[in-house]
């Protein structure tokens, strides 16, 4: 009987190192992420003209309902009560044509090497290199919605500390 408890114990234990070791099953709040999940958030944009952008012809609005923002930390399954601080954020952001649709929404650490401080930064730097016409409105917006991080590196450089 002690042979058969103990190797139910190590098949459980295995099975439990096996959960843990495979990325995306451990609970979302466990390991933050700088980065969205691209399945859940893969981008979304309005349509609008670099030129209507830059002069401000155009404005898009970018706040967000509670219902929305609760239903991204749904989605993320994310428990606001037990996890690191969030801000619901546009991922290609509303100053460079970004929608308010559930698919441009993630919930973004506010803390961190890689917070939303970082990414504002580069929603900032980018939105003037689209203005002055050094970047094409749509390479910047696939720059961010596919790595912001490593756009962060090739525009900004690397962050202050």
């Amino acid at each position: 009987m002690q042979r058969n408890s103990c190797g139910t114990l190590r098949k459980r234990a295995l099975i439990v190192a096996l959960l843990i070791s495979q990325p995306g099953l451990a609970p979302a709040q466990e390991k933050p992420s700088y980065l969205p999940n691209p399945k859940l958030t893969p981008g979304a944009t309005v349509k609008i003209s670099k030129d209507s952008l830059c002069r401000g012809s155009e404005t898009v609005d970018g706040s967000l309902s509670i219902s929305l923002k609760r239903k991204v930390f749904e989605v993320y399954g994310i428990r606001t009560e037990r996890s690191v601080p969030h801000n619901i954020d546009h991922l290609i952001p509303v100053s460079l044509g970004g929608s308010s649709a559930i698919e441009n929404l993630w919930p973004q650490p506010l803390s961190g090497e890689w917070s939303y401080n970082q990414k504002n930064k580069l929603e900032r730097r980018l939105r003037k290199l689209v203005c002055s016409g050094e970047l094409d409105l749509e390479t910047a917006q696939r720059e961010i919605s596919t790595d912001w991080v490593g756009a962060f590196k090739k525009y900004m450089g690397k962050p202050q500390r």
